[in-house]
C-alpha cells in the first residue's frame, strides 16, 4: 500500500509542485487541464467581433497584453450591433453611430487607438458568405499571424456566421498561423487559459462604456463571474482568467468544414 497523506498536507505540497508536473498528473487522473500561457503567440493581432463589446467579452483582458508586449492589435467589427435590445424609436444609421462610438471610447480604455477598428458594417442578424470579401479587403493589408474569433459553437448566429467567414477567407490569407476561439454565450473546451487578473479591470471599465448594451445585459457582473470561473485553471481560483481553443491553421479549417 503507497504512502496516504493526510488531505491538507496533499493540498499543500500539491500547491508547491511546479505547474508542468501538475499538468502531468491531472493528464494521468484524466483531467483535462489547459496549458496558462502569457497570450497566444503572434505579433500581428486581429480580433474579429460579430458586435461592438465582443471583443472586449472574448479576450478584453488578453488584447492587453499583446499591447503591452508590443504587439500590434487590429479588431474587426462584424457588424455596428444596431439590433441592439434597447433601442427604439431611433433609425439604424443613427444605432449604428452610437454604438460605433461606444467602441472607439470602450476602444481606450484598454489601450487601443481609434485607428485600430475596422467597421464592416454588415447586417445584423444577416452575416453570410457574401460578408466575405469585405472581410477579406481589411485583414490582407493587415497580414495577421492570429486571429481572435467566437467559439464556432456559441449559441448565436452572428457568431457561428463571423467564423465560418474566416474560414472562407483563410485561403488568401498564408499569414495567419494560428486561430484561438473565445467565449461569449457558449463557452469553450480551452486547451490555454491566459492571466488577466492585472487587466480585468480595464476591461470591465471599457465594457461599462457600452452604455446600450449594458441597459439589456449586465456584462460587467457576468463577464467578471466567467473570468473568475475561469481562474480555477491555473491560478487555483483566485484572480481572472480567459480562455481560448487555440488551434494551427489546418485544424482550423478542418473544424469549421464541420459546420
Amino acid at each position: 500500500m503507497g504512502l496516504r497523506l493526510p488531505g491538507r498536507l496533499a493540498f499543500r505540497l500539491g500547491r508547491r509542485l511546479p505547474p508542468n508536473v501538475r499538468h502531468a498528473i491531472n493528464a494521468a487522473r484524466g483531467i483535462d487541464t489547459p496549458v496558462t500561457l502569457p497570450r497566444p503567440p503572434g505579433h500581428r493581432v486581429v480580433v474579429l467581433a460579430p458586435h461592438p463589446d465582443d471583443e472586449l467579452l472574448g479576450c478584453g483582458g488578453t488584447l492587453q497584453k499583446h499591447r503591452a508586449a508590443g504587439e500590434s492589435v487590429d479588431v474587426v467589427l462584424v457588424t455596428s450591433g444596431e439590433r441592439t435590445a434597447s433601442f427604439a424609436g431611433t433609425s439604424v444609421p443613427d444605432r449604428r453611430a452610437q454604438r460605433e462610438a461606444e467602441a472607439r471610447a470602450a476602444a481606450g480604455a484598454v489601450g487601443l487607438a481609434d485607428s485600430s477598428l475596422h467597421f464592416l458594417r454588415l447586417s445584423e442578424g444577416g452575416i453570410d458568405s457574401s460578408g466575405a470579401a469585405a472581410l477579406g479587403a481589411v485583414l490582407r493589408p493587415l497580414a495577421p499571424d492570429l486571429v481572435y474569433a467566437p467559439n464556432p459553437f456559441e449559441g448565436h448566429r452572428d457568431h457561428v456566421a463571423t467564423t465560418r467567414l474566416l474560414g472562407e477567407c483563410l485561403a488568401e490569407l498564408e499569414s495567419v498561423e494560428r486561430v484561438a476561439l473565445y467565449e461569449v454565450w457558449t463557452t469553450v473546451q480551452p486547451n490555454c487559459v491566459v492571466d488577466v487578473t492585472d487587466e480585468i479591470e480595464a476591461k470591465l471599465a471599457g465594457l461599462k462604456l457600452y452604455a446600450s448594451a449594458m441597459e439589456v445585459v449586465d456584462y460587467v457582473h457576468t463577464f467578471r463571474g466567467l473570468a473568475a470561473y475561469r481562474s480555477g485553471h491555473g491560478r487555483h481560483g483566485t484572480g481572472y482568467m480567459e480562455a481560448f481553443l487555440l488551434l494551427e491553421r489546418g485544424p482550423f479549417l478542418e473544424l469549421v468544414g464541420l459546420l
